[in-house]
């Protein structure tokens, strides 16, 4: 597999070798983009080459720089030339440039330059990305014609040779899949998450002509308007006076336990039982999943019912989804379909991440920079002019998914709907790390004001020490992010931006509960140089520098409980370090402040975290990584596109973790070694009785530096969010109660076969009309040759596999496999949904 390159750089002159791309881009300049070795595991590394060919008709003068993205690339790559270099800038972004000055690049001439990275390279979208060409007469150009060399899951296969790792072959899914069978409807749980108990009755009923009516309790007002909304949206009879209408009853029952429901269909009767609203509106939200999936396609005049009996119940207060839209934007409208879906499937937490290192999403009333500078990505040397454009978003600021905001009547507006929808809001604005943007849109201000001789307001609300000269680095390769906590400024800052954002609630008629401050990945290093920090520890005795982020802490707290509000953040902000372990800190664990616990990620160490947290007074919230972080890579298909440093997540493995037995969540280490369950079990904090009362619930998380679409949005949560769904309804799952592992596998497996057959025959087919359908990730075949035939399966049973015998990709023209097929070299396979979308081509040769 080992590659010899002799000459490093090379001035090709009028040469086009057949790996370069022909189509000249805008300006002429072309470039590809070459992965020449790799190796995963111990060791691990890549080299790769770009290759930059001129096609214009004028040269590239010397003094030339090309600037690109990837979260994936060692700082300090060694370039196999010491004619140039790769520097690292900020963040995912780097130059390529002359050492000191790039040569100049003749007409028709092209330059060969290749280098060696200590990080593997694992998946295609992980090359450079929105390459820049900066010009020696400082002329932005935005390289068109960009190639890069891809990666098949066979390469892949060859460079993970020795690893433990699942590689997605089509042999390796046929024998994941072999055990799935498909299940008649009668035998599967009416929709997600499945109810708690459920009876099927007699056979289906037509309602046509008759129409439905909705009748419900004063308490439940609301409840039945949303119904009848729905109602209308999707069915529009002929009404019949003649005939009875089918009565939709939403009653109170006081015995049923909050958030729960009754419901009943019977006949031309439909019966909705709860004791509060909220249980009203999920049992109205399980009347419309039990309605067939072209109700939410057109308005059609006859529905069917079914007729059942539920009885269901949540087993948590809390079940999240965040959502980041720092790193990448998302429109309001993308939003509010977002929430849509998460009404419809119980979910009520909506943890809204609206700034971060790379953006500002909010309009804060007496802060403009934040937005008219914050809220900007794209290119300038200097990053006068707006954010660098990081995670690829482009030179421009216009059309670009680093740029955006919301409005104060934006956010009102999601708001509002929201809680129509019994979902709450929670806003994030992580501190003291993770604030780069308000860090410059500061900056920005003080450059303003102090310009205008008004050093009073340029100072007011500053996040720096000008003179601090600390080294770090984040975790997002950052060496600025993180804002001074030693001076008052930044307080005023905060508390500023606390009242501004409690406003937009309060006038919205909405109570601000719970507002999250971040709190993660503080750098190691940070405000060590710092002379205000430094003046501030010799005026307060009693903090040193180690304790300098539990008193910002403390400030952050009492600027919030001012306010009313509750403070909550992640995991890091209840920690304390002994030994340079980290430990739950008892100095804020009876401040109610909630934590979520995101790093448990199998053979890192305190898998545990969550429950010594919960034990020791904390709430808390599951948001375990290795399992609910919907930006990782579906599998290590190198054209699946997302995030591997927590490994990998699919929908099985999200619908596979168990909260309050997290070492069973996972069968082997992020590494694909061992893991056993009952020796993780042994070494595993219990939780206690009042720990398990501080499980708050479970929250999935979509980190959006590789999200740069409300497309790619979807495609990354569907169907994977379905797996957090069931978890955050239903808890731990039956087969976690078994008493040996081999009991435990086998009921899993069953279970992971109801609920895979719900998702290939139910919601998939529900997701792709509903709210205006989503784009759907859809499983690659599973593909065997046994005896001379070709035996080919899926994740999902009742999804359709469609085979091309002409050697091209299938269409939803193409044949339906249904049954083994004669072996025939070249036979591709690919899976579909009822409506035609499609997943990614099996070629079988």
């Amino acid at each position: 597999m080992r590659k010899i390159f002799c000459i490093l750089i090379l001035i090709f002159s009028g040469r086009n070798p057949d790996s370069f791309a022909q189509t000249e881009s805008s300006n002429g300049i072309v470039i590809n983009w070459n992965l020449l070795q790799n190796q995963l595991g111990e060791n691990s590394f890549h080299e790769a080459s770009f290759v930059i060919k001129n096609q214009s008709k004028e040269p590239l003068e010397a003094g030339w720089a090309i600037y690109f993205n990837t979260i994936f690339l060692g700082l300090r790559p060694e370039v196999n030339s010491e004619i140039f270099e790769i520097k690292h800038l900020a963040g995912d972004f780097f130059v390529l440039q002359g050492n000191p000055t790039s040569p100049k690049i003749p007409e028709g001439d092209s330059l060969l330059i290749s280098y060696k990275s200590t990080t593997p390279h694992l998946k295609n979208s992980h090359a450079p990305q929105s390459l820049i060409l900066n010009s020696n007469s400082d002329q932005i150009i935005p390289i068109v014609k960009y190639e890069v060399d891809q990666m098949s899951w066979k390469d892949f296969m060859a460079y993970s040779n020795g690893s433990e790792i699942f590689i997605p072959s089509p042999e390796n899914l046929y024998k994941q899949n072999q055990e799935l069978n498909l299940f008649p409807s009668e035998k599967l749980p009416p929709f997600l998450p499945s109810p708690k108990q459920w009876i099927y009755h007699a056979a289906p009923i037509k309602v046509s002509n008759a129409g439905l009516a909705v009748v419900g309790d004063k308490a439940f007002a609301s409840a039945s308007a949303f119904l009848i909304k729905r109602i209308k949206e999707g069915y529009n009879p002929q009404i019949d006076r003649k005939e009875t209408p089918v009565q939709i009853r939403i009653a109170t029952n006081e015995k049923i336990p909050s958030e729960g429901y009754h419901l009943e269909i019977r006949g031309k009767r439909v019966l909705i039982l709860a004791s509060d609203e909220k249980g009203a509106f999920y049992g109205v939200q399980s009347f419309l999943a039990l309605l067939p999936p072209g109700f939410w396609d057109n308005q059609t005049s006859s529905i069917e019912l079914v007729q059942i009996e539920i009885d269901d119940f949540p087993s948590y207060p809390y079940r999240g989804l965040f959502l980041d839209v720092a790193r990448n934007f998302q429109p309001k409208e993308q939003i509010l379909k977002l929430l849509d879906i998460m009404a419809f499937y119980k979910l009520n937490k909506f943890h809204f991440n609206l700034a971060n290192d790379e953006g500002w999403r909010l309009e804060i009333p007496g802060l403009p920079e934040l937005t008219e500078f914050g809220s900007k990505r794209g290119f300038s040397i200097d990053e006068k002019e707006a954010i660098w454009p990081f995670y690829g978003s482009g030179a421009s600021v216009f059309n670009s998914p680093g740029t955006g905001y919301y409005s104060v009547e934006d956010y009102q507006e999601i708001l509002s709907y929201a809680r129509e929808r019994f979902i709450e809001v929670i806003p994030e604005f992580g501190v003291p790390a993770h604030s780069r943007a308000a860090i410059l849109a500061m900056e920005r201000r003080h450059e303003k004001f102090s310009l205008a001789g008004n050093l009073e307001a340029a100072n007011e609300y500053r996040l720096v020490d000008p003179d601090d000269q600390s080294v770090y680095l984040s975790a997002q390769n950052f060496k600025d992010n993180t804002i001074c906590v030693c001076q008052e400024s930044t307080y005023s800052f905060y508390a500023h931006l606390v009242k501004e954002v409690k406003k937009m609630y309060v006038q919205t008629g909405i109570e601000l509960k719970t507002w999250h401050t971040g709190g993660d990945e503080v750098p190691h290093g940070v405000w060590a140089q710092s002379p205000v920090c430094t003046d501030f520890i010799r005026a307060n005795k009693n903090v040193t520098h180690d304790q300098l982020g539990d008193y910002f802490r403390s400030r952050v707290g009492e600027i919030l409980e001012f306010e009313g509000i509750q403070l909550a953040g992640w995991e890091e902000i209840g920690q304390t370090y002994k030994n340079g372990k980290a430990i739950p800190n008892p100095e804020f664990s009876e401040k109610n402040w909630t934590l979520y616990a995101w790093n448990a990620v199998a053979g890192w160490g305190n898998e545990d975290m969550a429950y010594q947290l919960a034990n020791a007074g904390y709430p808390v919230v599951i948001c375990s990584s290795s399992n609910l972080y919907f930006d990782l890579a579906y599998d290590w298909d190198p054209d699946e596109p997302g995030h591997t440093w927590s490994g990998v997540s699919d929908l099985y493995q999200a619908w596979k973790i168990v909260p309050e037995k997290l070492f069973l969540s996972q069968d082997k280490t992020m590494e694909g070694g061992e893991w056993d369950w009952k020796v993780q079990e042994s070494s595993f904090t219990k939780l206690t009785e009042s720990g398990k009362k501080n499980i708050k619930g479970v929250q999935g998380q979509l980190w959006t530096e590789t999200v740069k679409s409300p497309e790619m949005l979807e495609y990354y949560l569907f169907p994977k969010m379905l797996g957090l769904v069931e978890r955050a309804w239903n808890a731990d799952p039956a087969w976690s109660k078994e008493v040996t592992t081999a009991l435990k596998l086998e009921a899993r497996m069953s279970e992971w076969n109801i609920f895979s057959n719900v998702v290939g025959q139910i919601e998939i087919p529900r997701l792709e009309s509903i709210f205006g359908g989503v784009v759907l990730r859809l499983p690659a075949p599973g593909i065997q040759v046994k005896d001379s035939f070709i035996h080919a399966n899926v994740q999902n049973p009742g999804l359709i596999i469609r085979y091309s015998t002409e050697g091209d990709e299938p269409t939803i023209n193409s044949p339906i496999y249904s049954k083994p097929i004669p072996y025939q070299k070249g036979i591709s396979f690919r899976v579909f949904s009822p409506k035609g979308q499609g997943g990614m081509t099996r070629v079988l040769d």
